[in-house]
């Protein structure tokens, strides 16, 4: 029996982005992993999401949802919702590209949000917080449930 009641997903997308060496920034891809044991489709982008804008032209989803670790001056562990357009004033990417001009070209064609969870540490080695954990199971619920788009904006 699965932890998360499963809403209807169809046309949603999710990526999960991080570095998995530097403690909470692999929130997103425990998220990834938690709702790919749940059954429901998700990438590992890792630290390269453009490595994905291939397959995102190919199959473009009506909606594409992105969990990262983003330091909002919030407590470990709080999440929200971030539009595009506000991710690189508060978004210190760990990632080559940002995620706003990679992802400017398909603002027209479809949703794109961002859910930022606040890291505690992000020390090399370092595995994930509990706070991160726990932020991970909640988003997860949320996605899964199909209730991510009643997160406050941080």
């Amino acid at each position: 029996m699965s932890d998360f009641a499963i809403s209807d997903l169809s046309g949603l997308l999710v990526w999960g982005v991080g570095n998995v060496l530097l403690g909470d920034d692999a929130i997103g891809c425990e998220v990834v992993k938690l709702l790919n044991k749940q059954g429901i489709s998700a990438t590992d982008c890792g630290t390269t999401p453009e490595n994905h804008i291939a397959t995102l032209k190919k199959n473009p989803p009506s909606t594409l949802l992105i969990v990262d670790a983003t330091d909002m001056g919030l407590q470990p562990g709080e999440f929200g919702l971030i539009s595009l357009d506000k991710l690189d004033a508060i978004l210190e990417s760990s990632h080559g590209v940002p995620l706003s001009f990679l992802l400017a070209p398909f603002e027209n064609s479809m949703e794109i949000a961002v859910i930022g969870i606040q890291p505690l540490s992000l020390v090399l080695g370092s595995p994930l917080s509990d706070a991160a954990t726990i932020a991970a199971r909640r988003v997860v619920t949320l996605i899964a449930g199909g209730k991510w788009r009643t997160m406050k904006t941080p």
